[in-house]
């Protein structure tokens, strides 16, 4: 996969002005997707799945929650799983809130945490960003008052693709009291190159009020299905558990939990991973080299400073759907195939 990658990279120089060819399908690079197909061994776990379908599927998702637990060294009971994160960054604000509790959240990130709050009931207080697009964890911490019953991290960050430490991220939960509950999410993790994958899971074990989000959208592309994870003190896991909706994962969706987090899934996750952080550092390089301003990115997208609008129709011009930020001062572009790629640095050069 990756020779064939390169071999587009080489034989591509520059992408074609797609605005002169109407029938070319756009390039999408608007939500961080994979560009990949689901590989043979998900594919075929999921058409064995489908064959059930007149079945109903585990309702307490043991057999995912074993695939997930033993993926990151941890027990099942540690594990929730649901429709999505959404669902389960969702539920965490219904577990701990009602109307008169305060939570806080990062901005520009993830607007979900917003909604999850607001529909709790709960006021909430936005913090901006550090000058790297990463959480500002001071700033945060200076909310923090007897009200206060949730922080949402989002790491890396979406849409800015900055990374605080799994070190900074202990001497942030070390001040926090441990009423808080503090959920993380890490939906891009496995995209991080600074340091490695699994450097936050030990955290669980020093902290009671941690909560890990990650999903089964972004790195292992099964955007679709719509999985999502988190990885908790075991009351937690089990409380989210207990208010989970009945049968909300699907077991086609189980079926693809199970076999992505084998040893084959595993294998073939490792390598697009791979294909697209070697990317990424390539478009990053030719970026800087060009002096087109961005937010360097532990994640699988880029932010690309500058007018939003300007940017978002010189990328259309190439035929790029992107997602601009207008507040934020700049525009989101997944990274993705080597050609697809092509056609953002050629419309920004």
């Amino acid at each position: 996969m990756l020779l064939e990658l390169r071999s587009v990279v080489d034989r591509v120089l520059a992408a074609p002005d797609r605005s002169a060819r109407g029938t070319l399908p756009p390039i999408r690079l608007s939500q961080n997707e994979m560009p990949w197909a689901p590989s043979g061994a998900v594919t075929a776990a999921m058409t064995d799945a489908v064959r059930n379908a007149h079945r109903y599927p585990d309702y307490h998702r043991r057999a995912a929650r074993t695939a997930v637990a033993e993926a990151m060294g941890l027990t099942q009971e540690r594990i929730a799983i649901d429709n999505g994160s959404g669902s389960l960054l969702h539920a965490l604000a219904r577990l701990v809130c009602e109307p008169g509790v305060h939570g806080v959240r990062p901005a520009p990130s993830f607007e979900a945490y917003n909604a999850a709050l607001s529909l709790a009931g709960a006021e909430s207080t936005e913090v901006g960003l550090d000058t790297g697009g990463a959480m500002d964890l001071d700033a945060m911490l200076a909310p923090i008052g007897p009200d206060t019953r949730i922080v949402y991290l989002c790491n890396p960050n979406n849409p800015t693709g900055g990374l605080r430490s799994a070190g900074d991220i202990r001497d942030f939960l070390r001040r926090v009291p441990a009423r808080v509950l503090v959920v993380v999410d890490e939906a891009y993790r496995e995209f991080v190159s600074a340091e490695p994958v699994d450097a936050t899971v030990g955290l669980l074990e020093e902290f009671e009020n941690l909560v890990l989000l990650r999903t089964l959208s972004k790195a292992h592309g099964l955007a679709g299905l719509r999985v999502g994870y988190a990885a908790a003190a075991p009351r937690i896991a089990e409380a989210l558990r207990r208010t989970s909706v009945g049968f909300a994962l699907n077991s086609v969706a189980e079926a693809a939990v199970i076999a992505t987090m084998g040893p084959d899934g595993s294998a073939v996750l490792r390598e697009r991973v791979a294909a697209i952080v070697a990317e990424r550092v390539r478009v990053e390089a030719t970026l800087r080299a060009g002096n087109v301003p961005f937010v360097p990115s532990q994640a699988n997208f880029l932010f690309l400073r500058g007018d939003a609008a300007d940017i978002s129709s010189r990328l259309e011009a190439r035929g790029v759907l992107a997602r601009p930020f207008q507040q934020a001062g700049g525009v989101r572009v997944t990274i993705g195939l080597p050609e697809e790629n092509d056609a953002v640095l050629a419309a920004l050069r």
